[in-house]
């Protein structure tokens, strides 16, 4: 056997004459040539027949019984050739939701790669996000100079509406007495007393802890992390003060031990295989909800002549529905010919841009 090589003798399978050919192992190979002329019949006819058949052969009685077992094709010998699969140009089905991928299962491999080997990248900044584990707060913190002065929130309420009296009266009961407000430090009590402006939207980040740097200080700050993760949810917004800073300068940073982006400061759930998957909501591409495909409209096929007027019927699909359809549009019609000084009898090319933009596309924030 001629080692690296399919070698293929008398080949007379359907339209074959007596083939005779050398095919390389282990190689992408082309088989190409006019209609008729036997690809069909060398590549699936031939060799997968009679690799399959050989392969079938190889299992046990019982196992064979669940299985196709293809004929033997009319040819004289074949060496070198392995077990085979096939995929024909033909579709399996109607299911747009169903690929080569998920056909195989390949598909849900690579999503267990992806969620448990890939990097996450921040869809806005596009750099790579990550978490860190309390040990490893506890020790950037203290990587700051010595003398370093740090006061450790918890973010309790971000960008969000509402009065929170209810938020800062719990606050100032479990004993905290400062916090955060949309920036401002001020003490807890006095702000329980008066709601804040419901129509705006507030961020409130409670002080645990401040504390100056020191080796001294490693207990006391494993604690208030401790309680700063409990609070802010698994973040904590660390403001610090280096020795060469003024009092009132403070250098501001975000850690977190969910996926976090340094530039955005946005959290992000743990990457898992449903992430991945455009058959769930997770992974879904939002335009076009997984199918890959996004259904739109052309414009030409739905005018007809624009020598025609709107009164004439122009604009087809809205004359071949029934008469119920056709009086409701004709009503939106004439309201937007009106608000737009139109006349529904003036030939469709000489109307306004805008008025045919709307007709089609919406007028967007413009009421009508």
């Amino acid at each position: 056997m001629a080692k690296g090589l399919i070698k293929i003798s008398g080949a007379r399978e359907h339209n074959l004459k007596n083939l005779s050919l050398e095919i390389p192992r282990d190689q992408l190979v082309v088989i190409t040539g006019p209609s008729g002329s036997g690809k069909s019949s060398l590549a699936f006819d031939t060799l997968f027949a009679e690799g399959q058949r050989k392969y079938v052969e190889t299992l046990s009685s019982y196992a064979r019984q669940f299985l196709d077992q293809l004929q033997k094709p009319d040819i004289d010998h074949i060496e070198g050739l392995s077990p085979a699969i096939a995929i024909e140009q033909r579709s399996s089905g109607g299911n747009p939701r169903s690929t080569i991928a998920t056909t195989t299962e390949i598909y849900d491999y690579l999503r267990l790669l992806f969620a448990n080997v890939g990097q996450a990248h921040c869809p806005e900044s596009g750099e790579p996000i990550s978490s860190l584990t309390t040990s490893d707060i506890i020790e950037q913190l203290l990587g700051l100079p010595e003398d370093t002065r740090v006061m450790l929130l918890a973010p309790v309420v971000e960008n969000q509406k509402g009065e929170f009296r209810d938020v800062l009266e719990k606050l100032a009961r479990e004993g905290f007495v400062r916090a955060r407000i949309d920036g401002e430090l001020t003490e807890l009590e006095a702000n329980a007393r008066v709601p804040l402006d419901g129509k705006k939207k507030h961020s409130i980040e409670v002080v645990v802890d401040r504390l100056v740097v020191s080796d001294k200080a490693r207990g006391r700050l494993a604690d208030s992390v401790e309680t700063c993760l409990k609070w802010g949810e698994g973040t904590i917004v660390a403001l610090h003060q280096t020795p060469d800073l003024e009092r009132n300068q403070w250098r501001e940073s975000r850690l977190s031990n969910r996926l976090t982006s340094p530039a955005t400061g946005r959290s992000y759930d743990p990457m898992t295989p449903k992430h991945f998957s455009f058959n769930s909501p997770y992974g879904a591409c939002p335009a076009c909800s997984g199918l890959g495909q996004r259904p739109v409209f052309d414009q030409g096929l739905m005018v007809g002549d624009p020598e025609k007027s709107l009164d004439d019927g122009v604009i087809l699909p809205w004359t071949k529905g029934g008469a119920r359809m056709v009086t409701h549009y004709n009503g939106l019609l004439k309201a937007i010919a009106a608000h737009y000084g139109q006349d529904l009898a003036k030939p469709y090319r000489r109307l306004a841009k805008r008025f045919k933009e709307v007709l089609f596309r919406g007028s967007g924030e413009e009421e009508i």
